[in-house]
C-alpha cells in the first residue's frame, strides 16, 4: 500500500513478503545494488548507511522534522543501542544524562545486586543512563495516556530538557506538534523476561530513535529507511516489515554484515524468513 506509487518495488515486496524471491543454494535473497551499501569495514561502512540516512545533522538539530521520518532499523536492540549511540554523539547541543533509579523487588538483595542491575538493559525498559540533546528524536516506552496522544511507539521530538521533567512534543500523527511533559515512572520487565533478578527502573519511559528495531517499527511510515543487519533476521516477515517501511527503492538502504569478511563484499544477499505454514493458514 506505501509502495503503489513505486509498481516494480511493490511487486518486489510481495514476492518477500510471500516468500516467493527466489533463494540460491545457502537460502538467501539478492538486494538490488542500488539499494544497498558495500561493506569494507564495520566504522566506514556504518558511517556511509549513517550519512545516507541522515546526512548533515546541524540541519535536522535546528529544524528536527526535516528528520523525524528518517530511521535506521535493525533486527536486535543491541546493533540499535550501537547506533543511537554513535549518532547522539555526533548530533549538536549540550547532552543530558537522566539516571535511573534501580530497586530489586525484594529489599534484602539491593545492596548486592546494585551495580549489577545498572548494567543490565532489558527489552522494553529504558537504559540506566539515559544520554539525551534537545531537538533529538525519541520514542515513548509505555502507554501514559493514550486519548493524548501518548502511546507506546509515539515518536516525540525532545524541546526541553529539565531535571525532573521532559517537555517533548509529538511528531507524528492526529497529535502531531502538541507539546507534552514526560516524568520519571516506575517500570518492570514483563515476566517472560529472564533477568535473574526482579527489579523496578525508575526512569524516563524513553529512548532515541534515530535507530529503532524493525518490530518496534511495525505500523510507521518512514521517508527514509536504512536497514542496518549486523545478523542476519530471524522471525517471520521481519525483513518485509523492515524493507516495507518506505514508499519506494531509492528510500531504502540497507548495510549487510557478512559472516566473514575478507575485502570488500560487493555481494547484496541476506537471508529472508518466512513461515509458509503461517500464510496457508491465513488464506484458509
Amino acid at each position: 500500500m506505501r509502495a503503489v506509487m513505486d509498481h516494480s518495488f511493490s511487486e518486489f515486496l510481495l514476492r518477500i513478503g510471500e516468500g516467493r524471491e527466489p533463494e540460491d543454494e545457502d537460502g538467501k535473497i539478492s538486494l538490488c545494488k542500488d539499494m544497498t551499501i558495500p561493506y569494507d569495514g564495520k566504522e566506514a561502512s556504518l558511517n556511509r548507511l549513517i550519512e545516507s540516512i541522515f546526512g548533515d545533522l546541524n540541519v535536522y538539530s535546528s529544524n528536527p522534522y526535516q528528520m523525524i521520518n528518517r530511521c535506521i532499523l535493525s533486527g536486535t536492540n543491541n546493533a540499535v543501542d550501537d547506533v543511537n549511540q554513535l549518532i547522539i554523539d555526533r548530533f549538536p547541543r549540550d547532552p543530558h544524562t537522566y539516571v535511573s533509579s534501580d530497586r530489586t523487588l525484594n529489599e534484602r538483595d539491593q545492596g548486592d545486586y546494585e551495580d549489577f542491575l545498572n548494567s543490565l538493559n532489558p527489552k522494553g525498559l529504558p537504559p540506566h543512563k539515559l544520554i539525551l540533546k534537545e531537538n533529538c528524536p525519541i520514542i515513548l516506552l509505555r502507554n501514559l495516556n493514550p486519548m493524548e496522544g501518548l502511546c507506546n511507539g509515539t515518536r516525540l521530538i525532545c524541546r526541553e530538557l529539565r531535571h525532573n521533567t521532559i517537555c517533548a512534543e509529538i511528531a507524528v500523527g492526529q497529535y502531531r506538534g502538541k507539546r507534552v511533559f514526560l516524568p520519571k515512572i516506575p517500570l518492570q520487565t514483563s515476566d517472560s523476561e529472564k533477568n535473574g533478578i526482579p527489579f523496578k527502573r525508575t526512569q524516563f519511559p524513553v529512548k532515541l530513535c534515530f535507530a529503532m528495531t524493525i518490530n518496534k517499527s511495525q505500523g510507521q511510515t518512514l521517508d527514509y529507511v536504512g536497514i542496518y543487519l549486523r545478523e542476519p533476521v530471524f522471525s517471520h516477515g521481519q525483513l518485509y516489515v523492515a524493507i516495507s517501511r518506505a514508499k519506494s527503492s531509492s528510500a531504502v538502504k540497507a548495510l549487510i554484515v557478512p559472516a566473514t569478511y575478507r575485502g570488500v563484499v560487493t555481494e547484496c544477499k541476506t537471508r529472508n524468513v518466512v513461515f509458509h505454514e503461517v500464510l496457508e493458514l491465513a488464506r484458509q
